[in-house]
């Protein structure tokens, strides 16, 4: 006796663990990024099939366009079929220390998404790095020319913590106000509609 078990593999994004590519498309040698241009998806900006609006925009507003009205920029390189990551593209106006980033980050409500946003991590914030660029995170939807903090700290020395500045990662002291700060936060997609 069988059993027949069947699996729905989702058109939208396929999950896996490939990395999304740098968008570096200029070779300087053979062998390099540039070069080989590894990772996932047909671009850093096109999915290689439809997001659940029916486009295959790797960024899009919370509604499939982009408009961006209430700053709200989803990512659908990190749909995994259920939930997708968002980023609040509007930075705070000045610098500011790592735990008033944080505190900031979570109490930040927009539109009806009133709870869950968090100070973006390092490696969301990575994922967003346009590496063809000089100004990696200075391209559309985002157009950021300031530092960022990442929730991350470095494990090494606790009083640093991970910021993202225009074209690298680098560490500053958590106590001294040398940052900004970008809010993520999880949506969960049922069809076209975000929660």
């Amino acid at each position: 006796m069988s059993t027949r078990i069947d699996i729905k593999v989702s058109a939208v994004q396929s999950i896996g663990a490939t990395l999304m590519k740098t968008n570096q498309t200029t070779s300087y040698r053979t062998g390099d990024d540039g070069d080989i241009e590894a990772g996932r998806d047909v671009s850093f900006l096109v999915l290689p099939s439809n997001n659940p609006f029916g486009n295959t925009n790797r960024f899009t507003d919370e509604l499939g366009g982009q408009s961006y009205a209430n700053n709200i920029v989803i990512d659908w390189s990190t749909y995994d079929g259920t939930e997708v990551l968002g980023y609040y593209r509007t930075i705070s106006p000045v610098d500011v220390t790592w735990n008033v980033a944080i505190d900031s980050a979570l109490a930040l409500s927009v539109g009806s998404f009133t709870s869950g946003w968090r100070l973006v991590n390092r490696k969301e914030i990575d994922n967003i790095y346009n590496y063809e660029l000089s100004q990696c995170m200075n391209y559309a939807p985002f157009n950021i020319i300031n530092t960022i903090w990442c929730s991350t700290t470095y494990t090494a020395s606790t009083t640093l913590a991970y910021t993202a500045t225009v074209s690298w990662i680098n560490l500053s002291a958590k106590s001294g106000a040398g940052a900004r700060w970008m809010a993520v936060r999880d949506f969960t997609v049922t069809g076209t509609t975000l929660t």
